[in-house]
């Protein structure tokens, strides 16, 4: 049975490892006030190796890490402080720097609004807001002038494989169109409610649209909202708005009781009409169909102008070449996003993992010191007890 604590002034004294934890604490505190992070980071896997569920060590850790731009371990700290819930606001904005300087904005703006919602005048939220949206308005720009320059490249390319006859033709449909386009402009605009049952009575039946929203493969290709909702592109907001609400009231799954897929159907549909009501995700989506729809267009050019071997295949029509371009653009851009996630998701596997054994080398290390220490005081008290004995032995005659 182990000693009670002595005490001192009325109060029990720390053991040991308190006292050398909280010397290294220390210790890192005074290296990161005099900006050497390392030591810093040093110091704290000291302390923390003797008491590994410190959450004001994990966030001063996590803040050291951040300033020697180990932006992986400060994140790992930070989670694991927040997870610890004990340190409130000062975790959570350890959490959202950590985010932030990884790159990973959206993330980080959340975490900061969600610090502002408890404390509106936080300076450091407010600043970590104000740089996030800035980041996230860059980082769109850069998107967009990319994929611009990547169009107009693609277009030099296959300038000169361009029929002119092709072109005049192409130029004719397009004049017609916007003439018809106009046309429907100058028309007296129907009323709201008349124009969602124009709409629901152009999409057929129920059963119609469930089965070409849960087609084979349909998750590919109810990537474009556009396609979900079978509206151009082009349409206003009102539109497809209307649309969305006479979609939605032919799908909904109290109307079509007998028919388990309208669930899952009416779901499509709803995503759809999400993605196109943030602006910055539609614009996206349209530029990806206007892109589709050029590469389909020079596809089906480059059929019509070799016709070798076609004699017993079906002639595709140029909508279905823009259809399948559309459709494939939508589906890379998906697999690129699921590449970027999973390599994403597989690094801070690999961090979180080099962390842990870190941990449990130090957890090891420290019961060996601890055992050996107990060890160590029960020679000790053996000792000095039989020592006692000793003394106590009567002097023979």
């Amino acid at each position: 049975m182990s000693e009670p604590p002595e005490k001192v002034d009325g109060t029990e004294a720390a053991d040991d490892w308190e006292l050398q934890r909280d010397e290294a604490k220390e210790a890192g505190d005074a290296a990161f006030r005099a900006q050497n992070f390392e030591a810093a980071i040093q110091a704290y896997s000291t302390a923390l190796s003797l008491d590994p569920e410190n959450a004001k060590i994990l966030s001063n850790r996590s803040a050291a890490y951040l300033q020697s731009n180990q932006k992986s371990k400060a994140l790992y700290d930070a989670q694991k402080c927040v997870e610890l819930g004990t340190m409130g606001i000062k975790g959570q904005s350890r959490l959202a720097a950590a985010l932030q300087a990884l790159g990973r904005f959206n993330e980080a703006q959340r975490e900061w609004k969600s610090i502002l919602e408890r404390e509106a005048q936080h300076a450091a939220a407010l600043k970590g807001v104000s740089d996030c949206e800035k980041a996230l308005r860059d980082s769109e720009d850069k998107k967009r002038k990319e994929e611009e320059e990547s169009k107009q490249q693609q277009t030099a390319n296959n300038k000169d494989e361009a029929v002119d006859e092709l072109d005049d033709f192409f130029n004719e449909v397009e004049e017609v169109t916007e003439a018809v386009v106009r046309q429907k402009q100058e028309e007296p605009q129907e009323k709201p409610t008349e124009a969602i049952k124009s709409h629901k009575k152009d999409l057929g039946t129920a059963k119609d649209q469930i089965d070409r929203l849960l087609a084979p493969n349909y998750k590919w290709r109810n990537l474009n909202p556009f396609f979900v909702l079978d509206i151009s592109h082009n349409a206003s907001e009102e539109e497809i708005s209307r649309r969305y609400k006479a979609l939605s009231l032919l799908l909904h799954p109290d109307k079509n009781p007998n028919d388990p897929r309208a669930q899952e159907a009416y779901d499509e549909v709803l995503q759809a009409k999400a993605k196109l009501n943030d602006e910055n995700k539609a614009n996206h989506a349209r530029q990806l169909v206007e892109q589709g729809m050029k590469q389909g267009k020079l596809d089906w050019q480059e059929q019509q102008q070799n016709p070798r071997g076609q004699n017993n295949k079906k002639i595709e029509s140029l909508d279905d070449f823009q259809s399948r371009a559309v459709q494939k653009i939508f589906a890379q851009i998906q697999q690129k996003r699921r590449e970027v996630e999973e390599r994403h998701r597989k690094q801070e596997q690999r961090e979180r993992q080099q962390e842990e054994e870190t941990l449990s080398k130090e957890r090891e290390s420290r019961k060996f010191d601890k055992n050996w220490k107990e060890e160590d005081r029960v020679d000790k008290r053996i000792g000095n007890w039989r020592n006692f004995q000793k003394k106590k032995k009567p002097k023979s005659s």
